[in-house]
C-alpha cells in the first residue's frame, strides 16, 4: 500500500520579551484627587516573562508529553507498573500538577480537538485491539469504543469540534474508515478509498489517491463528500498535502528545478491561493521526505522545517531551519537554525510549541530558543 510508511505512531510548540512600563510617569493622565490605575499590558504585546519550570520526573516512569491542555498547561503520560497509564496536567509556569485521568491500558497517542475542549486518547494493551477514549477538560469520558485493529490514525474535524475521523488497520494492512460523532455517541462507517484523510471543510475530507500497483512520486488530490459519499478531483501531481482550519497546503515538484518543492497555500472555502514558498526537497526511496509542519490559525502563520540542501534523505547529514510563513503578509522568517526535523505542536495561542519525538522540549517562538521541559 502506497505511503503506509510514516504517520502511525507519531502524531505527534512562548514566553518572551522583558516586561516594561507602558507609560513613563509623565505620560500618566492628571486627575483631580482620583486614583489612576494602569490596566495590565496584554501578554500578546509584551510577552510573558515568567520562566518555564522544568518537569521533574524523579520517581515517575515518564512516557511522553501528550498535548497542550491550554496556553499554560500540558498533559503528560506516566506509565503504571500494572500496564496502564496516568495522565497528569502540569502548569509549566507554577509547576503545579494534578492527575487528569487514568487508563487501564497504555496510552499510545493523544490529540486535542481544535478548541482543546476534547482530547482523543488511543490506548491499547493488545496487538489486535485498539481502544478509543475521548475525554473533556474535566477528565469526563465522553466516548469509548474498542475496535479490532493493529493500529489507528485519526483526524479531528476543525470545523465541528465533536467529530473525528478514524482509520483502523488490520494485520494485512486492510483498513476501515469511520466518523465518530461524540455529541451523538455514534461511529459511522464510510467506504473511503484511501486511509490517510484530512478535513477540507465541515463535510468534506481529502486524500491523495495513490495507485496501489505503482510506485508513483505524484498523485491527484481528491475530495470526498461525507453527505453524498462521492469523490472528485481537486489538484493533480501533488507529492504531499496538509490541511488546517481554513488552510490547505499542497506541495508540488518545481518542474524547472526538480530538487525543490513549491508549497502553495489555499483558503479551504474559496480555494483562493494565498501564498507560496519554495523549499529544498529530500528524496526517500520511492517518495519525498516532507518535514514536520504546523499552522497557527489565530496568527495566520505556517511553520515547517527547511533543509539546508537537496539530495537523498538517507545521506543527508545537515540540520534544518525552523521557518515561518505569514499567510497575511507573505513574510518568511527563520525561527531556529541547525535543529532537528522533529514533531512540533503549538499552544492554542501559538506562542509556545512542544518539540521532539516525546515533546520533551518547548520552543519559545518570540525568544527563538529551545527550553528543556523534562528533567
Amino acid at each position: 500500500m502506497r505511503g503506509l510508511i510514516i504517520i502511525l505512531s507519531v502524531f505527534f510548540f512562548l514566553t518572551g520579551c522583558d516586561s516594561h512600563q507602558l507609560y513613563e510617569s509623565s505620560d500618566v493622565p492628571m486627575s483631580s484627587g482620583k486614583d489612576v490605575t494602569k490596566s495590565p499590558v496584554p501578554i500578546e504585546f509584551l510577552g510573558d516573562n515568567r520562566p518555564i519550570k522544568t518537569l521533574d520526573m524523579s520517581g515517575e516512569a515518564f512516557n511522553t508529553v501528550g498535548e497542550w491542555f491550554d496556553n499554560e498547561s500540558i498533559l503528560y503520560v506516566s506509565d503504571r507498573g500494572e500496564g496502564g497509564s496516568d495522565i497528569y496536567r502540569y502548569n509549566i509556569y507554577t509547576g503545579e500538577k494534578n492527575l487528569f485521568i487514568t487508563t487501564s491500558a497504555p496510552v499510545i497517542t493523544m490529540k486535542a480537538n481544535e478548541d482543546h475542549s476534547l482530547f482523543f486518547l488511543h490506548t491499547s494493551n493488545s496487538s489486535n485491539v485498539a481502544e478509543i477514549i475521548i475525554v473533556d477538560k474535566d477528565g469526563n469520558r465522553r466516548f469509548e469504543k474498542k475496535i479490532a485493529s493493529t493500529d489507528i490514525i485519526y483526524s479531528w474535524n476543525p470545523y465541528q469540534n465533536n467529530q473525528v475521523f478514524v482509520t483502523s488497520f488490520l494485520e494485512d494492512w486492510s483498513f476501515q474508515t469511520n466518523l465518530v460523532d461524540i455529541q451523538n455517541g455514534t461511529m459511522e462507517k464510510y467506504n473511503v478509498p484511501q486511509p490517510f484523510i484530512q478535513w477540507i471543510d465541515h463535510s468534506h475530507i481529502s486524500y491523495l489517491k495513490w495507485n496501489p500497483n505503482e510506485l508513483d512520486f505524484f498523485a491527484p488530490l481528491f475530495t470526498y463528500d461525507l453527505k453524498t459519499k462521492t469523490e472528485g478531483p481537486l489538484f493533480e501531481n501533488i507529492i504531499s498535502f496538509s490541511t488546517f482550519n481554513q488552510l490547505m497546503v499542497t506541495i508540488e515538484v518545481d518542474m524547472e528545478h526538480e530538487s525543490f518543492g513549491i508549497y502553495r497555500f489555499y483558503h479551504t472555502d474559496s480555494k483562493k491561493k494565498l501564498q507560496e514558498m519554495r523549499l529544498p526537497l529530500l528524496t526517500d526511496y520511492s517518495k519525498w521526505n516532507i518535514p514536520f509542519n504546523e499552522y497557527v490559525p489565530s496568527q495566520q502563520m505556517y511553520f515547517t522545517f527547511r533543509p539546508y540542501s537537496t539530495g537523498s534523505f538517507d545521506t543527508y547529514s545537515e540540520k534544518y531551519e525552523l521557518v515561518s510563513k505569514s499567510m497575511s503578509s507573505g513574510k518568511e522568517e527563520v525561527i531556529l537554525e541547525k535543529v532537528n526535523d522533529e514533531p512540533i505542536s503549538f499552544s492554542p495561542d501559538g506562542y509556545l510549541a512542544l518539540y521532539g519525538y516525546r515533546f520533551e522540549n518547548i520552543i519559545d517562538i518570540r525568544e527563538k530558543k529551545i527550553i528543556p521541559l523534562i528533567k
